[in-house]
């Protein structure tokens, strides 16, 4: 079923983000159906394959230019964090789900506006939240556009410090566990963007995943 959707679509000349749940089986029918219509697109699609074990192409899913406003910070926050714990996904509106979400989106945000976003990225994400909250939070207030998310936060630190490490420790925990100098490496790349159906420069992304490692990866 699966392998005649993608033949399908790429013979109708769809561009494609394709998770490979057991890489490499898809991406090798995805390519091979490339290689075969190639004559159905007006633009050929660039085929790149993402997998965080082993380094094939660089992408980074928080590029500061694809994001124009806060909500999407917000919206990167939530699909990593629940991508992460998937039980929290039944938990949506919990107000430790929703304290740990807006911690990640202040802190992606400031990354996106501090220095043009230069350090945009999930790997810096990941290093800042394991600062102290002291210093932490003294960086983060300079950010005018995320007071209103981190003022509770800076309460809590004064006022209930158990409570706040109850907030985001979860947070901190399931980020952390991306944490290793390959990952960084690949989610700190620009080999390709995530505009997959850019009419002018489409593309056919595959996703690799590794189920022995679903624990870590979330997926």
């Amino acid at each position: 079923m699966i392998r005649h959707i993608i033949n399908q679509h790429i013979a109708k000349g769809f561009a494609m983000m394709l998770y490979d749940f057991k890489y490499e089986d898809l991406s090798l029918i995805a390519w091979n159906a490339l290689l075969k219509y190639q004559s159905s697109y007006k633009v050929v699609p660039k085929f790149y394959v993402l997998t965080l074990d082993k380094v094939r192409h660089r992408c980074n899913p928080l590029e500061p230019e694809s994001m124009t406003d806060i909500t999407d910070a917000a919206e990167s926050a939530r699909t990593i964090l629940l991508g992460l714990n998937r039980d929290w996904i039944k938990k949506q509106g919990d107000f430790f789900v929703e304290s740990g979400i807006s911690f990640l989106t202040s802190v992606i945000w400031f990354l996106k506006r501090y220095q043009n976003g230069k350090y945009c990225s999930l790997p810096h994400a990941i290093e800042l939240m394991q600062i102290d909250y002291e210093p932490l939070f003294k960086v983060l207030m300079t950010e005018p556009e995320i007071l209103v998310l981190i003022k509770p936060f800076m309460t809590a630190f004064k006022d209930a410090p158990e409570q706040l490490e109850g907030q985001i420790a979860s947070a901190k925990i399931a980020m952390a566990r991306l944490s290793s100098p390959q990952l960084y490496y690949i989610l700190t790349g620009d080999d390709f963007t995530l505009d997959i159906n850019n009419p002018a420069e489409p593309k056919i992304v595959c996703m690799g995943n590794n189920p022995q490692k679903i624990l870590t990866y979330g997926a």
